[in-house]
């Protein structure tokens, strides 16, 4: 019996000029082509973004488009032949890439069924379903909607029932998602052989500033997020419930890929991977029983308030290097009353001390700008990551993207800039004015502290700034690096210092 052919599509990506390209397999897209192949469809992933990773466009003094053109989409689309097409849209930035994409889809064939999915169709669902060549959006988590839509086209039955869609019939409706995936378990491992894995391997440039090993792949063991961070969108995107994988589920798959890919380091992309104390326990014993070799990090993050020690302890026995603390604010009111942050910043120093002591690395995500905040407390946050010994640090702009609850804030409140466009969003760009601050004067200050602080290490610690950032081409030579970072230190602080001031 013939095969009904599904092409599942992630668009080139549009990135700001100064952040650096970064590469990694869409598991999102994978698990989904995952779930159809287990059920006799023909499938085929095409990612736009890696197989033309080489290629740049400039698009606007602040970003580039990467990826294959249109005429190399076009041409997989008519070698292929689907007769679904699926296309995803995880950011807002992604929204004028996946619309073309989607008219190269319909230049192909304009009645093939095309449905998109991702973060911001989620969102902005009813916009998105107003471009004339999107027939639905998959709301939210998409393995079964998206099979129960392509079986439903394909028996000609309503699909006006299925939850979780947004479709047009003599208008635009949506059928809210009400249902998530309670046993993850359940799910097949991404299919990551209809993906060019050789390629991401060999670009290694994944979501953490930096790698150990030569051939890393990503993993994720848990869906969603039990806090309600005010600038988040996930948690509302996976349904607002955390949901976890077994501790075997996930060992099985990290054996897969080292015995499958020769995968050497896993980095755990979970929204909150520690969140649940007992499970991450269980992932870490079970490593340790296999006896299984690999080095790993968290550069998604990691829920600091569910840490203790002796788990530290085994993340170190089981090859643990770096680990990233998502701690936001350096100041207890505006993590508490701002951001709505559970994590009590006293806590995070002993921690940090631990994880030196058996050699672990900290990296942390801070985030500045939010309304409400002071500039005082705006300063406490820089401070932070140098009075607790942090190694390095990333520092972001409140963004007021769609989906989250800090987004409706500024709506409501008049606090966005005249020329703000989701589709321009980026955590390096301020979009966010208030009395106590302009935007301009938060991409001075985040620009110049990340740099500050990042290039402390040199002197910290010249052999960790070397493996964090010579491969990047920071650091041509780590010994004249080193100097010529310490002569300029002092300046570079003083002149931020006096800008503050005033």
């Amino acid at each position: 019996m013939k095969k009904i052919r599904v092409l599942l599509i992630q668009p080139p990506y549009t990135i700001y000029k100064k952040d650096y390209k970064r590469c990694m397999p869409p598991l999102g897209l994978a698990y989904i082509a995952a779930i159809l192949e287990e059920h006799n469809f023909d499938v085929k992933i095409l990612d736009a973004y890696v197989e033309g990773f080489e290629n740049e466009k400039e698009i606007s003094n602040d970003f580039v488009l990467v990826g294959l053109s249109d005429d190399d989409i076009f041409k997989e689309i008519v070698n292929f032949k689907p007769e679904f097409v699926g296309v995803s849209g995880m950011f807002s930035t992604q929204d004028k890439n996946v619309l073309k994409v989607c008219s190269l889809v319909k230049q192909f064939n304009p009645g093939v069924p095309l449905f998109v999915g991702g973060s911001h169709p989620t969102y902005a669902v009813r916009d998105v379903l107003m471009n004339k060549d999107i027939d639905f959006v998959i709301l939210g988590e998409g393995e079964f909607t998206t099979l129960n839509l392509i079986q439903k086209i394909m028996n000609n039955e309503d699909v006006s029932t299925i939850e979780g869609l947004g479709y047009k019939k003599d208008g635009i409706f949506v059928n809210p998602k009400l249902n998530y995936i309670q046993d993850l378990d359940s799910l097949p491992d991404p299919a990551r052989h209809l993906l060019n894995m050789e390629k991401y391997i060999s670009i290694n440039l994944p979501q953490s500033p930096y790698t150990m090993k030569s051939r890393v792949t990503q993993i994720v063991t848990s869906r969603g997020c039990s806090a309600k961070c005010v600038f988040c969108t996930t948690t509302n995107f996976w349904g607002n419930v955390y949901r976890v994988r077994s501790a075997k589920s996930v060992v099985d798959e990290i054996e897969m890929l080292i015995n499958k890919y020769n995968v050497e380091e896993i980095h755990f992309c979970d929204d909150n991977f520690s969140l649940n104390r007992a499970r991450t326990n269980e992932i870490m014993d079970e490593i340790i029983k296999r006896d299984l070799k690999f080095v790993w990090c968290t550069p998604q993050g990691i829920a600091v308030w569910a840490l203790d020690e002796k788990l530290i302890e085994k993340f170190a026995k089981t090859g643990c290097y770096q680990l990233t603390f998502a701690i936001e604010s350096g100041n207890q009111w505006v993590e508490t009353n701002i951001m709505n942050k559970p994590l009590i910043l006293s806590k995070v120093k002993r921690l940090v001390d631990k994880a030196h002591e058996l050699g672990i690395s900290i990296h942390g995500f801070f985030v500045v700008g939010m309304p409400g905040e002071t500039k005082e407390q705006i300063m406490e946050t820089f401070e932070f990551p140098i009075k607790n010994d942090f190694d390095s640090a990333s520092f972001f702009i409140a963004t007021p993207c769609l989906g989250s609850e800090l987004y409706e804030i500024c709506l409501e409140k008049g606090l966005l800039k005249e020329d703000f466009r989701v589709d321009e969003t980026n955590y390096k760009i301020g979009n966010i004015h208030t009395e106590e601050f302009t935007p301009e004067e938060l991409q001075e200050l985040t620009k110049d502290y990340t740099k500050i602080f990042n290039e402390g290490l040199a002197q910290r610690n010249p052999g960790l700034y070397y493996k964090k950032y010579g491969k990047s081409g920071f650091v041509l030579d780590p010994i004249k690096g080193y100097f010529k970072i310490k002569r300029e230190e002092v300046e570079k602080i003083k002149e931020v210092d006096d800008r503050i001031a005033v």
